[in-house]
């Protein structure tokens, strides 16, 4: 595994850069020590979507996690099939981290996943 993905809350994810770490471990619940955060592969993300986001409607951002640079800044990461568990907050300006933010597509009434994530 070297490539995860988070989905965020635009507006938390926006805050977060000025304090240099995102700290949310999924949807309405802070990350907190002991705690982790929550992420999938990408043939999770669509999945994660339809069960956990489609009520809401405010804008979502997919972050794009580069693991392995994660886990080299100390940063413990498990897998267990689709689902990514990150041990502590995400360096949400650091380029080697986080590969891409990309902002979420709502369409006929749902949240969808990029092209090729599903």
């Amino acid at each position: 595994m070297s490539r995860a993905f988070h989905i965020a809350f635009e507006d938390d994810w926006e805050q977060s850069i000025g304090f240099g770490s995102y700290e949310a471990a999924t949807r309405g619940h802070p990350y907190e020590p002991g705690d982790y955060i929550r992420a999938t592969t990408a043939d999770g993300v669509q999945g994660v979507l339809d069960e956990h986001y489609q009520d809401v409607n405010i804008s979502l951002l997919l972050i794009d996690i580069d693991t392995a640079a994660l886990e080299a800044g100390g940063t413990r990461v498990e897998q267990e099939g689709r689902e990514v568990r990150i041990y502590g907050a995400l360096p949400c300006a650091d380029p080697s981290v986080i590969a891409g933010v990309h902002p979420m597509r709502h369409e006929n009434q749902r949240w969808v996943a990029p092209g090729g994530m599903g």
